[in-house]
């Protein structure tokens, strides 16, 4: 080759190597490494397994497993449950009485008989007691008394009893309470029944003596405090009269309604803290 070819070949390849190079520069080049890329990258997605993603948190705690009672916190938390039926609160057992009664009669039309008595009792159970009752009585006439003897020249006869002593058992089924001004108030019904003597007027006739009585009644108990309570109680006695001016014997009812305040001894409740 000599110098000419030289230099028409030197121009040849000049305009070659420019084109070239401003078509990189452009980015009208063909990028053969384009299409190696891509089955690099299928080859790798077909070799390498899908990984999952990790489970996400939960957005909600849960709360952490209860820890058991002990024995004591598991009876205090049965103790300050409100109970349905409740213990009583007002006993009675192995306690003492005493009740001091005003009497009034409510069978007579003629005759009032006002009076007062003191009772005492002792609880042998919660419901149940033993108690006796003593009573004096006054015999206080009605105006049909005198109407009856002034317009009718009627004649009326009639029982005085004087005093009274009876024996009683009282038994108490019911129990409950009620509110009174913005306060309870325990209660309890009782039942009463006994035997006894009432004195009359006629008792001294003939050395009689007195008469034999049955007694029959119902009553209230309101328990205002451990040791106080309200008593009111209808009770009828019966026994058997032969009244002044009379050959015949006959039978007396005498219907009081009795009322007074009730002491208990001890003065303390022992169910006070079931309450």
């Amino acid at each position: 080759m000599n110098r000419l070819q030289a230099i028409v070949l030197a121009l040849c390849i000049a305009p070659a190597s420019a084109l070239a190079q401003n078509q990189e520069d452009t980015g009208l080049g063909l990028d053969l490494s384009s299409d190696q890329k891509p089955q690099d990258e299928t080859e790798n997605t077909a070799e390498t397994p899908t990984e999952e993603p990790p489970p996400l948190p939960s957005t909600v705690a849960e709360p952490p497993p209860a820890e058991p009672l002990s024995p004591t916190e598991r009876d205090v938390t049965l103790d300050d449950r409100v109970k349905s039926v409740q213990r009583k609160v007002y006993l009675k057992k192995g306690r003492f009485e005493v009740t001091p009664l005003v009497t009034l009669s409510v069978n007579d039309p003629y005759y009032t008989k006002l009076g007062a008595a003191v009772r005492g009792a002792y609880y042998l159970a919660d419901t149940l007691a033993v108690a006796a009752r003593v009573s004096a009585v006054q015999v206080l006439p009605e105006d049909d008394v005198r109407i009856a003897k002034r317009t009718f020249q009627s004649r009326i006869f009639y029982s005085v009893p004087q005093w009274s002593a009876m024996g009683d058992v009282e038994w108490s089924p019911l129990y409950g309470k009620v509110a009174f001004l913005n306060d309870i108030l325990h209660f309890d019904a009782y039942l009463l029944g006994g035997m006894g003597v009432v004195n009359t007027e006629t008792s001294k006739v003939d050395n009689r003596g007195p008469s034999l009585a049955a007694d029959l009644g119902v009553g209230l108990r309101f328990v205002a405090r451990d040791y106080l309570a309200v008593n009111v109680a209808l009770i009828n006695t019966t026994y058997v009269d032969q009244p002044l001016n009379t050959s015949k014997g006959a039978t007396q009812n005498l219907m009081t309604l009795n009322a007074g305040i009730s002491f208990f001894f001890p003065m303390k409740s022992t169910g006070r803290e079931s309450e």
